[in-house]
């Protein structure tokens, strides 16, 4: 099989810089894995990107088996790195048991994934040296009814370029709004898992946010819709008298790899960090006695997100002016020159590709 596609990028060819959103462009190749639960995973290998062929009672349609995970590659210097990519595919594999679905071999997915990034080399030239998105994705492909778990599954990675690049321009502040009706998971739940049906279920709670002129939804938990979860599917961090608190995992909160490594971050950085229930009362009182100085959401596409304003019932609680807050700032800037190695790499983060493909 061919290294370089001979044919500019589908995925470059309209894309103008800081003009193109996100998940409207993809790259020319996509790595595929079939499993059987008879015969186990097959090997990894390498196909153009094009529509998928799947039987109208292919139980993902109907049963809700579609798990997913995302991850972020960088060039730098002419080598390609993914960050933290282990640990994403072990996330991966957690929400694949809770959903009965086959865990992935992660060394398999590594190789794939350094293969498929040696072809698709071009994406990063064409795209102004940008990072790119790898999403990994996993769906029950068996045709029948019947509730029970499916005994073949595809899996499949492909790639997307990022408009953003990497050097340290954090995004913008957005705009929450409490969502005390709908709940996105209850214990006992799926609610730490990345599949469908977990995303699907918030955009009855975000449309009408978005009606009111908010960018995400503050989550409350599902028993007694008082203590913080998430805000939309980003882990969320508050600043309370200089300590940072984020909610502890109970279950039902994504266990984000970009959160944990913000913990171990801070943490290094000097700050006193706590993870703990917080209920949305409490944040109100911290606000009202002027402790409450900055929120920030981490996921993978964005790292750091600051907070600017909640709307709580009658209250909107404006955070630091609307403007970004200075340990927001700080963590946002450290953990992005880790991610494009402007700062050593002394934690081992970064999985280097090797520029030699791997026959698949």
């Amino acid at each position: 099989m061919e290294n370089k596609s001979s044919r500019k990028s589908a995925a470059v060819e309209t894309l103008d810089e800081g003009e193109s959103p996100f998940g409207h462009q993809f790259g020319n190749k996509m790595l595929i894995m079939s499993y059987d639960s008879a015969k186990g995973w097959s090997s990894p290998h390498i196909k153009p990107y094009a529509p998928i062929t799947i039987s109208p009672s292919a139980q993902c349609l109907h049963y809700g088996q579609t798990v997913f995970e995302d991850m972020k590659a960088y060039i730098i210097k002419h080598s390609i790195h993914i960050f933290k990519p282990q640990e994403h595919l072990e996330k991966f594999n957690l929400s694949l048991k809770r959903i009965e679905m086959p865990e992935v071999e992660v060394e398999s997915v590594l190789l794939g994934l350094n293969q498929l990034l040696n072809q698709e080399q071009q994406l990063f030239e064409e795209n102004h040296n940008h990072s790119i998105y790898i999403r990994t994705f996993m769906y029950a492909s068996e045709s029948k009814l019947g509730v029970s778990k499916s005994d073949t599954y595809e899996f499949i990675a492909f790639l997307s370029p990022l408009t953003s690049n990497t050097k340290c321009h954090i995004p913008e502040p957005i705009k929450v709004y409490v969502e005390d009706n709908y709940v996105k998971s209850v214990p006992g739940g799926a609610g730490y898992t990345q599949y469908g049906g977990n995303y699907a279920s918030t955009y009855a709670a975000t449309s009408m946010a978005t009606q009111l002129g908010y960018d995400q939804v503050l989550w409350l938990d599902g028993i007694k819709r008082s203590y913080i979860e998430d805000i939309g599917n980003m882990n969320v961090f508050f600043v309370i008298n200089q300590q940072i608190i984020t909610p502890e995992l109970n279950g039902s909160i994504v266990p984000g790899v970009t959160r944990q490594s913000i913990i171990e971050l801070a943490r290094e950085l000097g700050y006193q960090i706590e993870e703990r229930k917080i209920g949305i009362e409490e944040i109100s009182e911290r606000y009202k006695e002027g402790s409450l100085t900055e929120i920030f959401c981490t996921d993978t596409l964005h790292s750091l997100t600051p907070v600017s304003e909640i709307k709580y019932k009658s209250d909107t609680l404006i955070i630091n002016n609307h403007k970004t807050g200075p340990i927001t700032q700080h963590l946002f800037k450290t953990y992005s020159f880790i991610q494009n190695k402007t700062l050593p790499d002394i934690r081992n983060w970064n999985y280097s590709i090797q520029r030699e493909p791997t026959t698949i």
